[in-house]
Formats: structure tokens, sequence, C-alpha cells
């Protein structure tokens, strides 16, 4: 994971800790990145950190697990 990648994982996991959901949206405006780009981050996140983020289908963002 190269340095710009670990700057967006660590911003994912302060967002979730600081007000318990994240969008795609959020990564896009912060970092100018592009949707397929946050999605996959937010993916990456969920991936190695298992069930400390959940994807709420009806809101449509990735919400604080119980983790």
């Amino acid at each position: 994971m190269n340095w710009f990648a670990l700057q967006r994982q660590q911003w994912i996991k302060e967002t979730i800790e600081i007000f318990g959901f994240i969008n795609r949206e959020h990564l896009e405006l912060k970092f100018g990145i592009s949707t397929p780009k946050a999605s996959k981050d937010l993916q990456e996140y969920q991936k190695l950190y298992p069930k400390t983020i959940i994807y709420n289908k009806t809101s449509k963002r990735y919400e604080k697990g119980p983790h």
C-alpha cells in the first residue's frame, strides 16, 4: 500500500470513529479521487478491518460496526 492509500485508510478510520459513518462522496471530496477509487478504498478498509464498518443499504453508507 502506498503512502497516499495509507493516508486515506487512516482518514476513513478517524472519520468512522468521530462521526460513526462515511460514504464515497466524503473520500471523493477530501482527496479528489474518483468514485471507483473511493469504493475500492472503502472495500479495502473493510477487508483489512472486518466488522469495524458495515455497509447500510438503506442509507447507502458505511457505518461503524460492533467492534
